[in-house]
């Protein structure tokens, strides 16, 4: 038998131990160099699986059970240590509450009328007060059912003009405005009548259209703008000192090579306010910098945009909207600041989204520089669900470069409560810190500026395909119908309400996801779309990966599009500085039974993975496409494709010296098919379609697997 026990002394060394036959004890105490090491692993990562802990015994000399119940104890420990201090902190609060409740019970008793100036009211003059008020309100109530009975059955107009009428004039004049049939219902006989002004109108669901999100919000008071505005302050303070300092408050992460916060100096130097009083929470943290190819106050603008933020980081934002805005925009680009819901996403329906309600704020320091700050905001009387993370004081610095170039320094900082355990095969990914760490944001704001960048210039490119495309229109269409195919085809990934099929549950896989919905957004065909995703590891770079999705002269053998032709493609545009990065037509060669339909596809390889984004239409939606006479937009299209992540562990120096590369590819597939037009047909055909498509994507997996030689003993 075997275990491992850590001691809870002040020194920190912890101590494992082996129990032989005999009742004798052999104690291990861990070296000083190992309790670091594993501390250091324990804060990035309290829950280390199999081949973690493997690793990490590899390197400390340790055997797997002992890392294992290392962790155990540790978690154990923390739990506690959490505990107390948040029995410790109710405690205060709650001293604080009574103090302030006894303040109040005596400002009450020499409290005066505040029409008179006298004594207040007693308790028996009270409840007639609130007799009288009760009385009043089922007076207007009465009234109101008066008026409305009288609209409906004269065809008048709708009824708020009459709540403010009476809300202006008070119940005389609603008792008789009631009993005159001559009165227009929209304006009173002799003052127009207006709606009872607000300090600001509330955002409705139509503005915001954010999925279970409340209908209205309402207005802030002065309190809240004034913490919101103290918030801002600091956040921006906060991001400025972090960007600028370097060691000992940025150090190496003990997983990888990436920069992260060292929490001791961190809450040293800062106030740690933590919002996420749980013992599985983690902090996630990271800096990178890149320089992209778009001018700084063009990005500036951008990132200030909800809408072309989204557009911007459409691979990770899946929805984004404003809430308040707190600060217009000056004319010089100066100050700015809002309240925004935001919805961040992994490429899979195996991770749930993130949900943020953030206050962002831009303040320019320099003439040719801004800072912009997201800090989450909890202080805001709005119904939201109780958050699994919280942003810390988040953002980056923005500076302008000659040329039209901007250098972007990008800090994420951030609470995690793992609650819900991460499936595994994406666990690697988010602990590692390429799930939603800066890398991700730099990687993806590179790729996306040179898009931009080259879809709006006015030549063909010499690594431009042009073949069926004559004008430079046409290009921007072709491009432009890409973009918005990768941007639709990353929504349906969240899968909402999916349902699970277990025919694919090999070891390897997470089995197959499907969601159903009605469609009548423009763009899409209109109807009821069944989609079905299914995720998966492969022991291949994504590279690797990605140059056998895009490679024509093999598609057909898993493509059922293809019908099993090989595909050639018609006109191609690249979209990045990788030519790997284009959009392009594809049509099957010789194939009489398939010749009036041609393939759409964009295509994308990064630092950190890729996209593999297509959908079938007809050729005469394609020439419509091609032609540049047409918006994109009004093109009906359902894409399907293949989502290309990192998986998440870097390989050391030590395992590349040694000729073993780790790298590991996470291959999400999901596909789209259309049941039904726009009259709905019976359960029967839904069924049927779901079994259809998820025998679709069972055999399409198995046909790469196949292909790639990745068998179920490989991974």
């Amino acid at each position: 038998m075997e275990f491992n026990h850590d001691s809870s002394s002040s020194n920190g060394l912890e101590t494992s131990m082996n129990t032989t036959n005999g009742d004798n004890k052999i104690y291990h105490r861990h070296s000083t160099y190992q309790i670091q090491r594993l501390e250091a692993y324990f804060k990035e990562c309290p829950h280390p699986d199999d081949s973690q802990r493997h690793k990490l015994g590899e390197e400390l000399k340790l055997k797997p059970k002992q890392i294992k119940f290392w962790f155990q104890n540790k978690r154990t420990q923390a739990k506690t240590q959490i505990e107390k201090a948040i029995n410790t902190s109710l405690r205060a609060e709650n001293i604080r509450i009574r103090r302030e409740n006894e303040v109040m019970q005596e400002a009450l008793k020499t409290v005066t009328c505040p029409p008179c100036g006298g004594p207040r009211l007693g308790k028996e003059e009270r409840q007639l007060y609130l007799q009288k008020l009760h009385a009043h309100n089922a007076y207007l109530k009465g009234q109101r059912e008066q008026i409305l009975d009288f609209v409906n059955n004269n065809g008048g107009h709708s009824i708020p003009s009459v709540n403010s009428l009476a809300y202006r004039q008070g119940p005389s004049s609603y008792a008789s405005t009631s009993s005159n049939p001559h009165v227009s219902y929209g304006t009173s006989s002799n003052h127009p009548v207006q709606p009872p002004s607000l300090e600001r109108e509330p955002y409705t669901r139509e503005h915001l259209n954010i999925a279970q999100q409340p209908q209205h919000f309402q207005p802030l008071s002065q309190m809240e703008k004034m913490i919101m505005s103290e918030m801002m302050v600091s956040a921006v303070t906060e991001i400025i000192r972090l960007i600028h300092t370097k060691e000992p408050m940025w150090i190496k992460s003990s997983i990888d090579d990436r920069l992260v916060i060292d929490q001791e100096n961190y809450e040293k130097s800062f106030t740690k306010i933590s919002h996420l009083k749980s013992p599985s929470t983690r902090i996630e943290s990271s800096k990178e910098v890149v320089v992209v190819p778009m001018d700084a106050r063009n990005l500036v603008d951008m990132f200030l945009d909800t809408e072309k933020w989204a557009r911007l980081f459409s691979t990770i934002v899946n929805e984004a909207k404003t809430i308040h805005v707190l600060e217009p925009m000056d004319t010089q680009r100066q100050n700015f600041s809002q309240l925004m819901y935001e919805q961040l996403h992994i490429l899979s329906p195996l991770v749930p989204p993130r949900e943020f309600m953030i206050l962002r704020c831009c303040q320019q320091i320099e003439e040719d520089l801004w800072v912009i700050a997201d800090v989450s905001c909890h202080h805001v009387n709005i119904d939201f669900e109780s958050p699994t993370c919280s942003k810390r004081p988040s953002g980056c610095l923005i500076q302008a470069l000659p040329n039209g170039l901007s250098k972007v320094t990008w800090m994420e900082h951030v609470e995690v409560n793992d609650k819900v355990r991460t499936h595994r095969i994406y666990r690697d990914l988010l602990c590692g810190g390429f799930g939603y760490g800066a890398r991700r944001w730099t990687v993806t704001l590179e790729r996306m500026c040179e898009r931009l960048s080259l879809s709006s210039i006015s030549v063909f490119l010499t690594t431009d395909y042009a073949g069926v495309v004559k004008t430079i229109e046409g290009r921007r269409s072709v491009v432009n119908l890409g973009e918005r195919m990768l941007k639709n085809f990353a929504w349906i990934l969240k899968m909402s309400g999916n349902y699970d099929f277990s025919q694919l549950s090999e070891t390897n896989s997470s089995g197959v996801r499907v969601s159903v919905r009605v469609n009548s957004e423009a763009g899409q065909p209109t109807g009821l779309i069944v989609c079905a995703a299914s995720s998966l590891c492969l022991p291949l770079s994504p590279l690797q990966v990605y140059n056998f999705l895009t490679n024509l002269e093999i598609r057909h053998q898993w493509d059922v599009l293809c019908l099993g032709n090989p595909a050639a493609e018609v006109t191609g545009f690249v979209t990045g500085t990788d030519d790997k990065n284009r959009v392009n037509i594809l049509q099957p060669r010789s194939a009489t039974e398939n010749a009036d339909m041609m393939i759409i596809q964009d295509s994308f390889i990064d630092a950190l993975g890729g996209m593999v984004v297509y959908a079938p239409v007809d050729l005469k939606t394609a020439y419509a496409a091609v032609s540049g006479q047409v918006n994109p937009l009004a093109i009906p299209i359902l894409p399907s494709g293949f989502i290309i992540s990192h998986g998440g562990h870097r390989s050391t120096s030590s395992e590349l010296e040694d000729g073993n590369d780790y790298s590991t590819t996470l291959l999400t597939v999901a596909f789209q098919i259309l049941v039904s037009g726009p009259t709905l047909s019976g359960g029967l055909q839904i069924e049927e379609s779901t079994a259809t498509v998820n025998t679709l994507i069972t055999s399409t997996l198995q046909k790469i697997k196949v292909m790639l030689n990745c068998y179920d003993d490989k991974v």
